[in-house]
């Protein structure tokens, strides 16, 4: 089905709705593809009061299948975490400067940053998390969305080495605005680190939206929809080369078949899971259809 709309990546106004859609507040939001770039949005958006009220306490500490966090807390995740390889991952960009992390939840990793040399600042949404960061760790934790309002206020220009974004572009209702900004306060050089999902990507996903419009249905998630945009390789790169970026390097991963989450019905789940063991190295030998898009884009 054609719907109007705003593509955030390319400006066009017109696109085509995938079998996949969110009930949420009493409405229907659907993915819809761009007919021009064929990024995919969650359209209509979220308010930007329902994506705050998204982000309370509970979506830190709830801990059951309803949410994208299965069944543990997101804080205790966090608390529990090994962040020794992510201290040497970013060692090979920089052995000391200045790391911003958007989305830094409750500052765990800005923590282990902070106790290794490194000078932090964090940027997120959820009050809950920023006040826990602020608390626990005395990390400067910015508790304001990620746009332009912070430039040369919170945000100085051409400053820092580094910007990680793991798992947090896809969360924004205008994910080019964030790029755009992340190019400006880097310094010449400087490297974003990003991850994203691709959960769209993989076969079990193309096999069931295929399906899916055989028999003319989609697939409801009776989650928020906390992903509002979903990349894969192709947009990803556009977006970055769009904002300035010179130079981006993408790989891809996937998820092990045991740690794949499985919240529909029985027949869903089977495919699911065989098709991911399908995936898995499919992946792993051609770097291809996988879940994960692992991105460094230099300024």
């Amino acid at each position: 089905m054609n719907v109007n709309f705003d593509c955030n990546l390319c400006g066009c106004k017109e696109g085509k709705t995938i079998p996949f859609r969110y009930a949420f507040k009493d409405k229907f939001l659907w993915g819809v593809k761009c007919n021009n770039c064929e990024l995919v949005s969650i359209w209509p958006r979220p308010t930007d009061d329902e994506i705050v009220e998204m982000y309370a306490s509970d979506y830190f500490t709830g801990n059951d299948k309803e949410t994208h966090h299965m069944e543990v807390a997101y804080v205790d995740l966090l608390a529990s975490g090994d962040y020794a390889d992510g201290i040497t991952h970013i060692q090979q960009y920089c052995k000391s400067g200045n790391i911003l992390d958007v989305g830094c939840a409750t500052g765990n990793f800005l923590h282990a940053l902070k106790n290794n040399g490194y000078n932090v600042k964090g940027i997120e949404l959820s009050s809950f998390a920023a006040e826990f960061g602020r608390k626990n760790f005395d990390i400067d934790i910015v508790n304001k969305p990620y746009d332009f309002n912070l430039l040369n206020n919170e945000l100085p220009e051409n400053y820092f080495d580094v910007v990680l974004m793991g798992d947090v572009l896809e969360h924004f209702t205008n994910p080019t605005e964030a790029m755009q900004l992340t190019y400006k306060i880097l310094k010449p050089g400087g490297v974003a680190l990003i991850q994203l999902p691709g959960t769209l990507n993989l076969l079990s996903s193309k096999l069931g939206f295929m399906v899916y419009k055989l028999i003319g249905s989609q697939k409801t998630m009776h989650i928020p929809p906390f992903h509002l945009t979903e990349f894969n390789e192709k947009t990803a790169k556009r977006m970055f080369k769009d904002c300035g970026f010179t130079k981006t390097n993408i790989k891809q991963e996937v998820k092990p078949p045991n740690t794949v989450p499985l919240r529909g019905s029985f027949i869903e789940n089977t495919v699911k899971f065989v098709f991911q063991h399908i995936n898995f190295y499919l992946t792993k030998w051609f770097g291809i259809a996988g879940d994960r898009i692992i991105i460094e884009t230099y300024k």
